[in-house]
């Protein structure tokens, strides 16, 4: 019997060792387990977390970049505006210029005749209408010699020579002409005269200028609206 109790006592605890063992390694591959579950973990966030990273990094250089873009085009749309705005206020410069040359050309006649060139103008003066320049007016003639004084004395040979003159511009013959005026024009040698058809109808103002051994010659007629 002694026999007996010691084998079982033996064979018991070699099933005691065994279980210890068998535990013992259960328990380290339970860890062995744990630990590559936590490292497979750890790799498949960190992973996550550099792919999140670098997705964030890309959307924030796409989101830079699109910025960049829009600016760049608004700039450009901004410089076309000004381009547009400084075109269309030098094309509107350059329409009033073209307005006002043709304005100027419309209201500026010419007429070519047999003795030169008429230009017929408007004038800043509210009481006159228009100015007229003829190329073509030459001097009267006169029967005076040697040094020339102006005359304003009506029974002057000087004098009857500038009315002569201004009916000549007038394109009116004396006797059917009034004279209202005859001064000075400004020199010693030019005169200015303001003569009208006897039925009113036409007031002019002319300026004569003195051409020695020739007469005094007709330079500008002014029309004029009313009798000064």
């Amino acid at each position: 019997m002694p026999e007996k109790n010691t084998k079982f006592d033996t064979r018991l605890d070699q099933r005691n060792h065994k279980r210890k063992k068998n535990n013992i390694l259960n328990i380290l591959i339970g860890i062995v387990i744990l630990l590559i579950i936590i490292v497979t973990v750890n790799l498949v966030t960190g992973d996550d977390e550099k792919e999140s990273a670098t997705t964030n990094t890309k959307t924030e250089q796409e989101e830079n970049t699109e910025n960049e873009s829009k600016e760049q085009e608004k700039d450009k749309e901004s410089e076309e505006v000004v381009g547009n705005s400084t075109g269309s206020t030098d094309s509107t410069s350059s329409s009033e210029e073209t307005t006002s040359e043709t304005e100027e050309n419309e209201s500026t006649e010419t007429e070519e005749n047999e003795g030169g060139t008429v230009t017929t103008e408007p004038s800043d003066e509210t009481n006159v209408d228009s100015v007229v320049i003829d190329s073509g007016w030459q001097p009267v003639g006169t029967e005076q010699s040697g040094n020339h004084v102006s005359s304003y004395d009506n029974s002057s040979v000087d004098w009857d020579e500038k009315v002569k003159a201004l009916a000549y511009a007038a394109n009116l013959d004396t006797s059917n002409m009034y004279v209202k005026f005859i001064g000075n024009g400004g020199s010693p040698q030019k005169s200015i005269g303001t003569v009208t058809s006897k039925d009113g109808s036409e007031i002019y103002r002319i300026s004569l200028e003195w051409i020695d051994g020739e007469g005094w010659k007709p330079t500008k007629k002014e029309i004029l609206k009313t009798l000064e």
